[in-house]
């Protein structure tokens, strides 16, 4: 009886991944901080064992060692730039296949616009802007007629995009100037965070 009781409990779980994490997992209590998601366990997951990896995997392969719609969240960061855009592609479809109905995603990676996103050698074509992630909207696709070949994905998420400065004044500006400079200048933004949601 006690083995019954501990089997469902586990399978009632609410797991979340920190993908990528290398030695800097991310805790609990984050999701339900930022994303407004209950997790019992974060799982990290690295392709090389460290403090804080408990999973040992290649994150260009796939599929992933989860079963479908097994993960509750999903939270990355500084990951996505070193997968290419084919990668990405594969990446978006495959936490798709793993997230629950609904589930939720944090995503940070530098923008494509500043200099963060190409100093690192490791960092793979292309750079990463807003307009990226309209390819992993279903209904975007169809209207465009992305739906062939390297487009034929699975995926269907909602997203809402933030900045991180790359000098603090800029968060002082007021909207209307800062839009400007996000929109004129290089190095305005360091990073974007992207929360996405699987519809």
């Amino acid at each position: 009886m006690k083995k019954q009781t501990k089997k469902t409990e586990k399978q009632n779980e609410r797991i979340a991944l920190d993908l990528g994490c290398g030695q800097n997992k991310i805790a609990a209590d984050f999701f339900e901080n930022n994303l407004q998601v209950k997790i019992d366990h974060v799982i990290g997951v690295d392709f090389v064992k460290c403090e804080g990896v408990d999973k040992v995997h290649d994150l260009s392969k796939f599929p992933y060692p989860f079963i479908d719609e097994s993960v509750d969240a999903i939270f990355t960061s500084h990951f996505l730039e070193h997968l290419d855009g084919f990668e990405r592609a594969k990446f978006m479809d495959e936490c798709y296949r793993i997230l629950k109905p609904s589930g939720k995603m944090r995503f940070i990676h530098p923008y494509y616009k500043s200099v963060r996103a190409v100093q690192d050698f490791t960092h793979k074509w292309p750079p990463i802007s807003e307009h990226s992630y309209l390819y992993f909207d279903k209904n975007w696709r169809t209207i465009n007629k992305l739906t062939h070949g390297p487009y034929n994905l699975k995926c269907d998420y909602e997203f809402n995009i933030y900045y991180t400065w790359q000098d603090p004044i800029w968060a002082n500006k007021n909207e209307e100037t800062r839009n400007f400079a996000v929109n004129h200048y290089f190095n305005v933004v360091a990073d974007m965070v992207v929360d996405l949601k699987k519809r």
